[in-house]
Parts: C-alpha cells; sequence; structure tokens
C-alpha cells in the first residue's frame, strides 16, 4: 500500500493546479525534459562515463497475510522483487561532445516555442 500512496497524491496535485499553471506545465514540458537530458550527457562527459540504471529481480521470503486459499493468517511467502542499481558503462567523449551540441541546438528552439506557448497561455487565462 506503501508504494501506491504516492500514485493516489498525484490527482489531488493536479486537481489543485489552475488552468493557467496548466497550460503553462504543459507548454514547457518538452523544454524541461530537455534540460534535464542535457545535465545528464553534461555530467558524462565531466566524468568521462554514463551511469546507467539496470533492474534485476531478486526474491526472498517476507511475512505474508493470508493465504491464496483461505485469505487468513501470516505465513511466509516467497516473492520475487524487481530492484534498481547503477552501473557505469563507457561512453564516446567525442560523440557525446556533438550529442550535448545538438541538444543545445535543439533546446533554444523549444524554449523559443514554449514562450510563444506561455504567452498564448498567459493571454487565454489572465487570471493566475
Amino acid at each position: 500500500m506503501r508504494h501506491f500512496l504516492p500514485l493516489l497524491l498525484i490527482p489531488l496535485a493536479a486537481a489543485c493546479a489552475t488552468p493557467r499553471e496548466a497550460c503553462v506545465n504543459r507548454a514547457a514540458k518538452d523544454l524541461k525534459v530537455m534540460n534535464k537530458l542535457i545535465a545528464e550527457t553534461r555530467a558524462n562527459v565531466d566524468r568521462g562515463y554514463a551511469v546507467e540504471r539496470e533492474a534485476y529481480v531478486t526474491s526472498g521470503f517476507r511475512m505474508c497475510v493470508g493465504s491464496k486459499k483461505e485469505n487468513v493468517g501470516v505465513t511466509w511467502c516467497h516473492r520475487p522483487e524487481t530492484r534498481y542499481r547503477t552501473r557505469q558503462v563507457a561512453i564516446d567523449p567525442a560523440a557525446e561532445q556533438r550529442k550535448l551540441r545538438n541538444m543545445i541546438v535543439k533546446r533554444d528552439q523549444l524554449e523559443r516555442e514554449a514562450q510563444a506557448r506561455i504567452a498564448a497561455c498567459r493571454q487565454a487565462y489572465p487570471e493566475g
């Protein structure tokens, strides 16, 4: 249940946004993604390697409530779990630099487009 609690809060947070805020967030979404990718690529170039998140499955015994048949009592059960670990990956620094330059050019384009869409949002929803 604790894993689902943040998912339950998402609609509540979305419901709190004004129409103008929602419009501005949609207008700037691609720009935010590009900025995140640029930051990640810069960090890779500075480090000299990339860091990837890798999923793996492990298992263990846990205390579980109920059983499949009776749905009562506490038992030990065996459940697979997906966990994540990071691993270092070699990069081609020249290729990463080219990718970074291309992303910066694209970000500048996205920034101009986002500014125009944000201005349209402000015009469409003058009251914040």
